[in-house]
């Protein structure tokens, strides 16, 4: 069923009426909480699924005036690039998978992106058959994806082999299996895979990200809200409200005259870290990277990120907003 005498199916157009829903409000809950770098990067996926979705309901359809077919073409299989070529970003931000860094800065540039944008239009410009010119276009890209897919896999399990257990691991191992078709679009690609199963394919995936990050937010808010209750408790005001317990810790933090600077380096000083330790999560606090932290204190980037697991571990977090929550909350006696 197509809609509008386009060669967008409805399939495909739910999928964007509901992710365009989405993304309009994980932006404004973004913009309310900018120190949640991990939903940054869910916004990012949402933009690119996104984008990736109306190019390829709309493109190619030979009906259409302009643009031209070829550049229908390439505009319809450079936006599932794009959304191929993220997850290698996304793997190595939203879950700090150093070993990826290389292949998400630069291999998906020259391998996926590069090839494609060559390749595509000068065998079309040789020989001016536009399916020849996508399969050569695509040979590369292809087999970089599938390289990608199992590098991606290697980094997971490298990262937390020291605890298969911990739910962290079966997070990101379901974020995988979920991205799965995504990162193989420019394999998929080859076969030109119909628009409404390669939608479901993708879609599908993303529903399943979606419910793991709700799942995650919702935990994080409830660990936040059990230390305001504790605060509150303390002081014997369990029946706040949210709202109410964060002005009255305000208070309390102002008439102490501690600034949350001081906050934070008492409570770095009773978790017990080591000197190193404390050093890089001072570090992370200000929102250096890992790169720039190696950089200034004059070790590996990987060593960086060893200390960063054992400070999580320590204090029982899994990422940088916890940490600095665990830090920044007043704990009282």
């Amino acid at each position: 069923m197509r809609v509008g005498g386009t060669d967008m199916h409805i399939v495909t157009l739910i999928f964007i009426i509901l992710e365009l829903i989405m993304f309009v409000y994980q932006i404004f809950y973004y913009l309310g909480h900018p120190q949640d770098k991990h939903r940054l990067y869910y916004v990012g996926l949402l933009f690119f699924l996104i984008l990736k979705n109306i190019a390829s309901g709309f493109f190619p359809d030979p009906n259409l005036p302009s643009p031209s077919l070829v550049v229908q073409y390439a505009i319809a299989y450079g936006m599932g690039f794009l959304m191929g070529a993220y997850f290698p970003y996304y793997f190595y931000k939203a879950f700090e998978l150093a070993r990826l860094r290389w292949h998400a800065l630069y291999g998906v540039p020259l391998f996926i992106l590069l090839p494609f944008a060559i390749i595509f239009p000068g065998k079309f410009l040789f020989d001016g058959n536009i399916d020849t010119a996508i399969n050569y276009g695509m040979v590369i890209p292809a087999g970089y994806a599938l390289i990608l897919l199992f590098l991606i896999q290697q980094s997971i399990q490298a990262k937390y082999k020291k605890d298969i257990q911990d739910r962290r691991f079966f997070e990101v191992t379901a974020v995988y299996l979920a991205v799965v078709p995504w990162a193989s679009l420019p394999f998929f690609a080859f076969f030109r895979i119909h628009q409404v199963p390669e939608a479901l394919l993708t879609n599908v995936g993303f529903i399943v990200i979606t419910v793991l990050f709700i799942r995650r937010s919702i935990r994080e808010s409830r660990q936040e809200y059990d230390k305001l209750l504790k605060l509150a408790s303390a002081n014997g005001n369990e029946s706040l409200s949210k709202l109410d317990l964060i002005e009255q810790m305000i208070r309390q933090l102002e008439a102490t005259g501690i600034s949350p600077s001081q906050r934070f380096e008492i409570n770095l000083g009773t978790v017990g870290l080591t000197a190193r330790e404390k050093d890089i999560v001072r570090q992370v606090r200000s929102g250096k990277t890992y790169k720039l932290i190696a950089d200034e204190l004059y070790i590996s980037e990987r060593t960086v990120s060893k200390h960063i697991q054992n400070v999580f571990e320590k204090l029982g977090v899994s990422n940088r907003v916890e940490l600095l929550n665990r830090l920044e909350i007043w704990e009282n006696g």
